[in-house]
């Protein structure tokens, strides 16, 4: 009997435990949810990011393309030494790491700009590699994925920007898009 009771008690313990650390379902897909201490999905800055074509010299020196977000700073931050877990839903068999890519800001006065692309003179592409963080991705579950941030990801404004076509995060040239944002201090 005692036997019985004390197997009944630790199942209902073990069930409690694994249904407390179920990971909650997000509302969209595609989009970097922040997961709370409390076991809730939480947004980033879903900022207004207007495409920006600056070119060099006339012309002559190419041109960059940038996602210009018109504030300085995310209202949302975290500090270095404690990063938030960061969760991404995707539909299908789909690769995260072909979907979204974060980027590091360039501050200039009161906005924040995220180079997405660089063209030489007639057009020859450059490599912007060193304005995107490299990322992992972790799978929970089926269509739910972890974003692992580098542990030595420097303090400064950053957003992630979708792919949307063709392996860069412009594609089409939108006019505005919408992009997670966050600092880290």
């Amino acid at each position: 009997m005692k036997k019985s009771l004390l197997a009944i008690v630790l199942l209902s313990i073990s069930i409690s435990l694994m249904s407390g650390q179920a990971l909650p379902e997000a509302e969209f897909s595609g989009r970097p949810y922040v997961l709370t201490p409390d076991n809730k999905l939480d947004n980033l800055e879903r900022a207004d990011a207007q495409v920006d074509v600056k070119v060099k010299a006339l012309g002559y020196g190419g041109s960059e393309t940038y996602y210009t977000v018109f504030s300085a700073a995310s209202p949302v931050s975290f500090s270095k030494e404690k990063l938030p877990r960061l969760l991404i839903k995707l539909d299908g068999n789909t690769d995260p790491a072909e979907v979204v890519v974060l980027s590091k800001a360039i501050i200039k006065k009161d906005r924040r700009r995220f180079l997405q692309g660089s063209n030489a003179l007639g057009g020859k592409a450059r490599n912007i590699s060193d304005s995107f963080v490299p990322l992992e991705f972790k799978k929970l579950k089926e269509g739910l994925f972890e974003i692992i941030l580098p542990t030595d990801i420097a303090p400064g404004e950053y957003g992630f920007m979708p792919i949307t076509s063709g392996g860069n995060a412009l594609g089409t040239y939108n006019a505005n898009v919408k992009i997670g944002c966050f600092g880290v201090k």
